[in-house]
């Protein structure tokens, strides 16, 4: 199942590469080009969430009902504020 899944990936990458290079080739000298772009996206999105998920995990599964209400309250505070 997993080879799978990694084979299915390979193929979406490399059509995502074939669609972003070839009418940018000449470009690629001058800049960044879109698919280099959009992998520093994805991987961004990808520490985010991990971070995010680990935040949950070990900070607020572990705070009593009342520390949670306390943290809503004080962030709609804030978003009020703004």
């Amino acid at each position: 199942m997993g080879r799978q899944v990694l084979l299915y990936l390979t193929h979406f990458f490399k059509r995502i590469q074939d669609i972003f290079l070839s009418p940018a080739q000449e470009d690629a000298e001058a800049g960044s080009s879109p698919l280099a772009v959009l992998t520093i996206l994805v991987l961004c999105l990808y520490i985010a969430g991990g971070l995010g998920f680990y935040v949950k995990t070990h900070y607020w599964d572990r705070l009593t009902d009342a520390q949670k209400t306390v943290v809503i309250e004080s962030m709609a505070a804030n978003d009020q504020a703004l």
